[in-house]
């Protein structure tokens, strides 16, 4: 069996859309005869943990460790852990003066990230194990994008080490960048680093085909398309119990993904129509932005409608799934959303229920949607929501979901091998 090291920052325990990427890839890769060896932190900074997904890493997978210090530690012991503030990267969505400068302290010293003092150290150590191991192919996911300057690192040293850089969100044009306050040389910086990974690269693997794009037009020699999906092995259907109509979103929720004409609609609808008003349920999961729950809040028909679920493992959000009436998905109102397959879209291809989507115009999940007939899909500036919700009510659409199943996580395994075989 072939042997490929991939270096992922998120590993079990640690839960979130980071780790379920390269988990199930790491799931299936035996089956396609490829041995993964997973190099990842001894003592990650992360907030959220899911135990559960231990029981998804194969007995044929080998671990290596070793400790990272980064500076969201320190930053703790200074200021305190405001429970769970960080999002995505961003120090706190507060807009309080110590918080810009510690987003702006992240943004502009840190660069790629605050992951980044790991590099030379796990350069030093995998130069070695590499060598050992007889390791011929690596994979470096991000972000943190701190990961491709350690492939980066390695395959300067080691030129004929075969390496996929797998982007799973862009990197200097990824618009939460502007939470950084950056300067102009420091985005030069990420810039200047983007474009030595790409060109380096034996082949950038993405998620969507307009990021493949992007990452041509930024210098990327070789991009391939691999989209993230849902395991088939997770998923549990069972009948809705229930009468309630349940608008769902299961995860992080930020101040940039805010769909203001949606609670405009259900607080309308409400006013309107008793019976909507008597079974409308929204449930919230996760890490959700204070400035989301004031705003839905602050429609007097909604204040009692919104169920927040707190932080739920991923077996509880599946579970979820098959109360649910309705599943929302929500992009970035911006560019980089464009090109953005959030990766619950897949999962909810699986649980088989209508997809409620705000984004960008023309993007790629918008495409996508139409193409499988799963739901519908709005711009966040729409307001002629109510009809299209009361359809939704009375469930009289039909989702045919069309071609679902090649976005099953063991067809996109099988598609990775073929990547890893003819490098």
């Amino acid at each position: 069996m072939k042997k490929v090291l991939i270096i992922s920052y998120y590993w079990p325990p640690a839960g979130g859309s980071g780790v379920q990427r390269w988990l199930k890839f790491t799931k299936y890769l035996p089956k396609n005869n490829w041995q993964p060896i997973i190099y990842t932190p001894k003592n990650p900074y992360f907030e959220v943990k899911d135990d559960a997904l231990c029981k998804d890493v194969p007995m044929e997978v080998e671990i290596w460790k070793t400790p990272v210090w980064e500076p969201y530690a320190l930053k703790d012991k200074l200021f305190g852990k405001e429970g769970k503030s960080q999002s995505a990267g961003v120090i706190s969505n507060s807009r309080s003066l110590k918080n810009k400068l510690l987003n702006w302290v992240r943004g502009n010293i840190f660069i790629p990230d605050p992951k980044v003092y790991w590099v030379k150290p796990s350069i030093k150590v995998l130069l070695k194990k590499i060598k050992e191991e007889g390791v011929e192919h690596i994979i470096t996911t991000g972000p943190p994008h701190s990961m491709h300057l350690i492939g980066l690192g390695l395959k300067k040293l080691i030129p004929n080490l075969k390496w996929i850089a797998d982007f799973r969100d862009p990197w200097s044009e990824l618009d939460l960048l502007d939470e950084f306050h950056l300067s102009n040389s420091s985005r030069k910086k990420h810039q200047d680093l983007e474009k030595q990974v790409l060109q380096n690269a034996d082949v950038t693997l993405t998620v969507s085909e307009t990021w493949v794009n992007d990452l041509k037009r930024l210098g990327a020699n070789r991009v391939e398309l691999i989209t993230n999906g849902y395991d088939t092995a997770d998923f549990d259907s069972k009948p809705k119990i229930n009468d309630k109509f349940i608008i769902g979103h299961y995860g992080l929720l930020n101040h940039l993904r805010n769909p203001k004409n949606l609670w405009k609609a259900l607080n309308s609808l409400c006013e309107e129509n008793t019976e909507f008003y008597d079974k409308l349920e929204i449930h919230l999961s996760g890490n959700i932005d204070a400035e989301v729950i004031l705003e839905i809040e602050s429609h007097p028909f909604l204040r009692t409608k919104v169920k927040q679920l707190g932080y739920l493992s991923h077996a509880e959000v599946l579970a979820e799934y098959n109360e649910a009436s309705v599943l929302l998905l929500l992009l970035f109102n911006s560019k980089s959303g464009i090109g953005n397959y959030p990766g619950k879209i897949f999962e909810y291809f699986a649980a088989q229920k209508p997809i409620l989507s705000f984004g960008p115009k023309e993007s790629d999940a918008e495409e996508l949607i139409e193409k499988t007939k799963t739901g519908m899909y709005f711009s966040y500036d729409e307001i002629n929501l109510k009809n299209d919700i009361l359809g939704l009510f009375k469930n009289e659409n039909q989702f045919n979901f069309e071609n679902t199943e090649s976005f099953s996580r063991e067809k996109l395994t099988k598609d990775l091998s073929d990547f890893l075989n003819n490098i």
